[in-house]
């Protein structure tokens, strides 16, 4: 069970939520509507770690608040994955103790760890002294905290706790910025992979008897659902091929859609010699060096991620927003605005 400090003044706190298999903290400037759009993708069924970052980054890369946010991977071996930005902290206390930082980064900081016996999560204010346990819910406050951190002293563990049946390591000799070892097992049922698992190729079909030509294969497109949201998604209109459609790029120019465009930072026309290859300026670093794809398929508007390091928010004209990430491609409607970072935006823009 986590606690949390009570602050002095609630209104000025950030927002600690706490799920199954979710701890995070967002700054005081996210506002409610976020926190509550937030709180619903967390809350999914089948909730993943993407759709709690793309909860988050809807609100655009310029506009992201402080968070952090760690995920519980797997309960036997403690593992967790983490992400934090601006003011935001995580100490992960284990064997070997890991901090994490958002300062000075533009997005975010991704990281994991195992074996992890205590977790402290911070906005980069002084907590209170005084702690409160939640188990799952919403509430105002600066800090989060659980397990053997170094505020949780080992002489605050109830005489209970020790007798209990839960298997707890001994503690007489543990120095105070240690962390004992918890065996999680006998506590959760493991959970989840962290990364929603991209779906199996079909298999090959088995050769026909009868000579016919072959129809091309449909591009391995995901567009059942819009990037991850939890809300319905809407409806995906394929480009007329009878009109011709341009990428605007802000900052930069118009692009013609006669073949695949690939933007990033530092694209090689080597590796994609059939693309218009676009290099894009990001002082912070927030393109990657070959970010992302976008082309014309058949009519449909496709957009790839490349690898990139974190990822790509898409808007769709309807207000829909998700990220891009991991590789993935996702059919969007003309109009749809993408956001790469650092003020690099790409919008779909139909001449005819």
């Amino acid at each position: 069970m986590f606690r949390y400090p009570t602050p002095d003044d609630t209104r000025g706190a950030g927002f600690a939520m706490v799920t199954d298999h979710f701890a995070l903290l967002l700054g005081p400037g996210a506002g409610e509507a976020l926190a509550a759009a937030v709180w619903e993708a967390m809350t999914g069924r089948d909730a993943a770690f993407e759709d709690v970052l793309s909860a988050i980054a809807a609100v655009g890369i310029g506009a992201l608040p402080d968070f952090a946010l760690v995920e519980v991977v797997d309960a036997g071996s403690s593992a967790v994955s983490v992400a934090v930005r601006g003011a935001a902290t995580i100490d992960l206390h284990g064997p070997q103790r890991s901090s994490y930082a958002g300062t000075g980064v533009g997005t975010w900081v991704e990281g994991s760890a195992q074996h992890v016996a205590g977790i402290s999560l911070g906005l980069g204010t002084e907590p209170g002294r005084s702690l409160l346990p939640i188990g799952r819910g919403v509430v105002r406050t600066d800090a989060l905290e659980w397990g053997a951190t170094a505020r949780a002293a080992v002489a605050a563990i109830p005489a209970s706790a020790a007798s209990s049946s839960a298997p707890v390591a001994a503690l007489e000799d543990a120095d105070p910025l240690e962390t004992v070892a918890v065996d999680r097992r006998a506590l959760t049922p493991p959970f989840g992979p962290r990364r929603r698992p991209q779906p199996e190729p079909e298999p090959e079909p088995e050769p026909e008897l009868v000579s016919e030509p072959e129809s091309p294969r449909e591009a391995e497109v995901d567009d059942s659902t819009v990037l991850g949201s939890r809300r319905a998604p809407a409806p995906v209109a394929d480009a007329p091929a009878s009109h011709r459609y341009v990428l605007r790029l802000e900052p930069g120019g118009d692009y013609p859609l006669d073949r695949p465009i690939v933007l990033g930072r530092a694209p090689r026309a080597a590796q994609h010699p059939s693309a218009r290859i676009v290099a894009v300026p990001s002082p912070r670093k927030e393109v990657s060096g070959t970010h992302v794809e976008v082309r014309l398929d058949d009519g449909a508007l496709v957009v790839r991620d490349l690898g990139s390091t974190n990822g790509t928010i898409v808007r769709e004209a309807s207000g829909e927003a998700g990220l891009l990430r991991s590789g993935a491609a996702s059919r969007v409607s003309p109009g749809a605005v993408l956001d790469l970072g650092d003020g690099i935006r790409a919008t779909f823009e139909s001449l005819s």
